[in-house]
């Protein structure tokens, strides 16, 4: 029979409650690691089709005895976290794993493998960086992922693009950080007489959005570049100037500098809409104000008033701004020249 006497002095030297708290927090950690674990190795994928028996996973990860063990005893994990189940026909995905397999939530599977590496990194080595007198690079971040996580805020910033542009009148478009070029689509999609440049700083980044844009066949008048904007010749032509969710990749002492810049490529009677997330928010919005403070080509994430001061201090007039989300800190600001 089972003593309760190692619990009983655990209770009494007040180690019981904080060893339960402690406790809580492993499965979390545990599911999210896997989740991240199962895409980024190909298993999520190759059960995404259906169940997988083990001797064909096994063909594919384990190559002799002792691995084939190994790699038994990873997949008892998903069972027991209920993220895999072990069927008749093999290994199949189950639970959250099977949702976030299917392609309409990848912003949300891409976020997660983002929490479970960059920013876990952050929160674990940021301290010793520091004291180092070191900062994180833009190197440091996975810019595919990052581009397939930030549709996560999709839905939101798409309001705001259907604000700001015209709805049929010929419009052109210039977008700062384009990522995967998603909102040049939805822009295009809004108005079919645009025409948009998409600005990229990564290489890589730019590569996928050029491959986005072919085949959404709109390859013909949106033209991706990669530069930045603080160097790229200026061409005063643009009647909206966009950046989404990537103010905090300028340093906070340049940015009425940088905005001042981009005001320039902007028409007479063109527009800026800016959207960022604010100081404040929630946790992934305190990951993303570390990453920003703690990397060398960025800075922390504006307060509200402060970025509407910022604009005024470009040489903006007319700026206003919206919450995207409600009760959090996303939000859309829009000026004029």
């Amino acid at each position: 029979m089972m003593s309760i006497t190692p619990f009983l002095t655990l209770l009494k030297e007040g180690k019981l409650q904080t060893a339960i708290r402690a406790n809580a927090l492993y499965k979390p950690f545990y599911t999210l690691s896997y989740l991240a674990a199962l895409k980024h190795c190909g298993v999520m994928d190759q059960l995404a089709s259906g169940p997988t028996p083990f001797r064909d996973l096994a063909s594919i990860y384990a190559g002799n005895a002792k691995t084939r063990e190994a790699l038994e005893s990873w997949l008892h994990m998903g069972c027991s976290l209920k993220l895999l189940a072990l069927t008749e026909q093999g290994y199949a995905l189950a639970g959250l794993a099977k949702k976030l397999s299917q392609p309409e939530n990848d912003a949300t599977l891409a976020l997660l493998q983002e929490v479970s590496s960059l920013h876990h990194r952050l929160i674990m080595d940021t301290p010793e960086k520091i004291r180092k007198g070191d900062l994180w690079q833009l190197d440091d971040q996975d810019g595919a992922l990052t581009a397939r996580s930030s549709r996560a805020l999709e839905p939101f910033v798409l309001e705001a693009i259907k604000r700001t542009l015209p709805r049929s009148q010929p419009c052109k478009l210039l977008e700062i950080g384009c990522g995967s070029g998603i909102y040049i689509r939805h822009a295009a999609a809004h108005n079919p007489r645009l025409t948009a440049v998409g600005l990229e700083l990564q290489e890589d980044v730019a590569q996928v959005a050029r491959e986005n844009l072919k085949a959404w066949n709109l390859s013909d008048h949106v033209h991706i570049e990669t530069g930045d904007i603080r160097t790229v010749p200026v061409v005063p032509d643009f009647d909206v100037v966009t950046l989404h969710n990537n103010i905090y990749y300028f340093a906070l002492e340049e940015r009425v500098r940088i905005l001042s810049r981009i005001r320039t490529f902007l028409k007479p009677e063109g527009t800026l809409l800016l959207t960022t997330c604010c100081q404040g928010g929630n946790l992934g919005i305190e990951a993303l104000n570390l990453w920003g403070a703690s990397n060398a080509h960025g800075g922390r994430l504006p307060e509200k008033a402060e970025m509407i001061d910022h604009l005024r201090q470009a040489g903006y007039h007319d700026v206003d701004s919206m919450r995207l989300i409600p009760g959090d800190r996303l939000y859309a600001f829009s000026a004029r020249p």
